[in-house]
């Protein structure tokens, strides 16, 4: 097999990009200013809660392996 029909299915990913022209660059997607005036509480609350649940979780699995560690080495 000639190596020109290896790379055949892969011609399209090898020739050079073309930009859209015109009005067929408009996006897809529509980037809206986020509220400002009216802040959104339930998903600031969740963030915050989540992340204290986190930390939570961090420092008590840190206790623990501590514990364990002084445990192991008979320094308690």
């Amino acid at each position: 097999m000639a190596p020109s029909a290896l790379l055949r299915p892969f011609s399209k990913l090898l020739a050079p990009a073309r930009l859209p022209s015109g009005s067929s660059a408009r996006s897809k997607f529509y980037i809206r200013e986020p509220p400002h005036g009216r802040p959104d509480w339930l998903k600031a609350g969740l963030t915050l809660g989540t992340s204290v649940f986190l930390w939570m979780c961090l420092i008590k699995q840190h206790n623990e392996d501590v514990l364990e560690y002084k445990r192991r080495n008979r320094l308690e």
